[in-house]
């Protein structure tokens, strides 16, 4: 009885952060003590995947519990850099709210209006890479040996399809990209020609790795263009892969890897035909 009053007294945001900062007092968990910014990294990449993958199995449970861990990581993280009196949590939220304003005029401007033949959504968009260039030319300032990173600079942290995307949206922005997706399938073409020509030519590893890199960022590109995120489209594909797979092992006479490539090639069309 009295752990389930217990349960029923953190409720709130509030309540999260007390938590975590008694798990990381003397009195707390030895575990939770010894996290450091470093040592957290890759528990916040996983619970974010976990988060999209609850998503996508549309499980409001899962949704919730994933949403709940990651939001444990920023708490956590601001935990940290508070015990150094560096910032505070309240500093993440205040400079997000603000972040939010400054970035939504069209919203929050009372004195916000369209002239004559202005597209709503061509300002917002207008708006938002004025307004960025701005905060970081004020970043500059105020930090003036902070790394100056091109305009199309996306984190190497994160996943590489998403990343290629993402600069290649942000390509986009400054007018960089092909008018239509018949350029993109040109270009498609033109970079597994010099992949050939390479591995024609016996070259270096590094050249092959260079040639092949630019294949893949250029079928990016495509999808981009056709409205096609290189990740849901890899996922679905190696989804179809795996039960196609699975398919053969279950009609094999024999284990697949006892197969010669005839029956191999004989299993797969059927898996192809079935699935």
């Amino acid at each position: 009885m009295q752990n389930e009053k217990q349960k029923q007294k953190y409720t709130e945001l509030k309540d999260l952060i007390e938590i975590v900062k008694k798990l990381r007092s003397e009195q707390g968990c030895p575990w939770d003590r010894k996290q450091t910014e470093e040592t957290l990294k890759p528990y916040i990449i996983e619970e974010a995947y976990e988060v999209v993958d609850a998503i996508s199995s549309n499980n409001k449970t899962e949704i919730i519990e994933e949403l709940g861990d990651l939001l444990l990581q920023v708490v956590f993280l601001s935990d940290i850099y508070e015990e150094r009196n560096e910032f505070k949590i309240e500093d993440v939220i205040n400079t997000i709210n603000k972040k939010l304003i400054r970035r939504h005029p069209h919203v929050f401007d009372e004195n916000f209006s369209l002239k004559e033949g202005e597209c709503l959504e061509d300002v917002i968009l207008q708006n938002w890479e004025k307004i960025k260039r701005e905060e970081k030319e004020e970043k500059l300032k105020n930090m003036p040996d902070m790394p100056k990173n091109p305009s199309v600079y996306v984190p190497e942290t994160m996943p590489s399809l998403h990343r290629a995307y993402m600069v290649q949206e942000k390509a986009k922005r400054t007018g960089f990209d092909f008018e239509g997706e018949g350029g993109a399938l040109d270009k498609i073409y033109e970079e597994i020609s010099e992949l050939k020509k390479e591995l024609d030519n016996k070259t270096s590893k590094d050249k092959i790795i260079e040639e092949y890199g630019d294949i893949l960022f250029s079928v990016v590109n495509l999808g981009r263009l056709l409205d096609i995120h290189p990740c849901s489209a890899l996922n679905k594909s190696s989804d179809k892969f795996i039960k196609r797979f699975g398919y053969m092992e279950k009609k094999a006479s024999l284990p697949v890897s006892k197969l010669d490539a005839e029956s191999l090639d004989i299993l797969w069309e059927e898996a192809k035909r079935a699935l």
